[in-house]
């Protein structure tokens, strides 16, 4: 009985150790599987994200230039008022001084 026992622990062991490294290989491959399928996808995710990120900075970089474009016109067109502005200082400065030296009129 006893040897009995001894070979059915043997073969016991045997098929726990031939089952463990089945289920190693098969956790392996699923592993692997995993892992690669992860990393295609991952790289779609990343490819989709610059795509994205590459279409966003180009719309920074054009309205950065509208934006520049805007200041330069508003620019110029305060550098207009600026001189008519002064234009009309001088007009009413002259016309101020024409006023003070002019003689008062005599009263009858």
């Amino acid at each position: 009985m006893r040897e009995a026992f001894d070979r059915l622990g043997a073969e016991l062991r045997g098929e726990i150790q031939a089952s463990a490294a089945e289920t190693r290989a098969y956790v392996d491959d699923r592993l692997q599987t995993t892992t690669g399928e992860m990393r295609r996808h991952f790289e779609v995710v990343g490819e989709s994200l610059r795509s994205d990120i590459r279409a966003v900075a180009e719309g920074v970089v054009l309205l950065g230039q509208r934006v520049d474009r805007g200041f330069a016109e508003q620019a110029g067109q305060v550098g207009g008022l600026d001189r008519r502005v002064l234009r009309l200082e001088v007009r009413v400065k002259s016309l101020e001084d024409e006023r003070k030296t002019r003689r008062p009129r005599r009263r009858r």
